[in-house]
């Protein structure tokens, strides 16, 4: 037996620790969407998120949560259809960035949690985007027995060598997780404009993945790109999924 689908967005909005104003586009991009539930990366709270939650609120997204307050970093901000409530897991202060770069929230109406992720890009810091990662896989291999999403930006491809931590992604994997990746596209372009999936969503056994794609463009909404319309440099990932219940 299955609970009717449910669409899960996550998205990097690129504010980069500055906190910018979110543009009515993009809460009408989202809205186009229309997902139960996003997951926002490199968001930064502030005094001009009032309006933001007011107008996302609008579209039937009335829960909301964000993770603690850190000066100068980027964090996670999540919003859904169905009450949330906060979840008990934090990330520990191996970098001063990640903390606030971690969302745990339970969805009791649903029957699952999300854990909202950013592993920050740590391109200098290679033993620390590994031990963010350690803690990830340790975290993930405690809560798969019970219906639960990881999603975010991971900063990781399945092509990326061990020392950027793509031998992670196939341990997530053989642990049990399944990578929600759509079969074509990308999710961030370099400068040099070659693509890379570092954009995920995991999901244990106990849901059945519907459809999932990455979107650039939609209607007249250009959600990733290099141009002056473009709404981030990232791609919205957009997952329909179902929760298997017991009959």
């Amino acid at each position: 037996k299955r609970k009717p689908f449910m669409k899960i967005l996550t998205w990097n909005i690129n504010h980069r620790i500055r906190e910018k104003r979110i543009p009515d586009p993009m809460i009408q991009a989202i809205a186009l969407l229309n997902p139960h539930v996003i997951v926002l990366t490199e968001y930064v709270p502030g005094a001009s998120r009032d309006d933001f939650k007011e107008k996302l609120s609008s579209t039937g997204m009335t829960y909301m949560f964000e993770s603690a307050n850190t000066p100068r970093q980027n964090h996670i901000f999540i919003a859904s259809k169905s009450p949330l409530v906060p979840g008990e897991i934090s990330a520990p202060a191996i970098h001063e960035a990640l903390p606030s770069n971690v969302l745990h929230v339970r969805l009791p109406e649903e029957g699952f949690d999300i854990l909202g992720v950013r592993i920050p890009d740590y391109s200098r810091l290679p033993r620390i985007r590994r031990a963010s990662w350690d803690w990830l896989l340790a975290t993930a291999s405690s809560v798969k027995n019970t219906p639960f999403i990881l999603i975010g930006d991971f900063n990781t491809d399945p092509g990326y060598p061990k020392s950027r931590c793509g031998d992670c992604i196939g341990r997530l994997i053989n642990d049990g997780w399944r990578d929600a990746i759509p079969s074509t596209g990308c999710s961030y372009w370099s400068l040099r404009g070659s693509g890379v999936r570092i954009d995920h969503a995991f999901i244990t056994d106990h849901f059945t993945i519907l459809h999932t794609r990455y979107i650039t463009e939609e209607n007249d909404f250009v959600y990733a790109g290099r141009g002056r319309n473009a709404l981030s440099d990232h791609a919205a990932l957009c997952i329909d999924i179902s929760l298997d219940t017991p009959v």
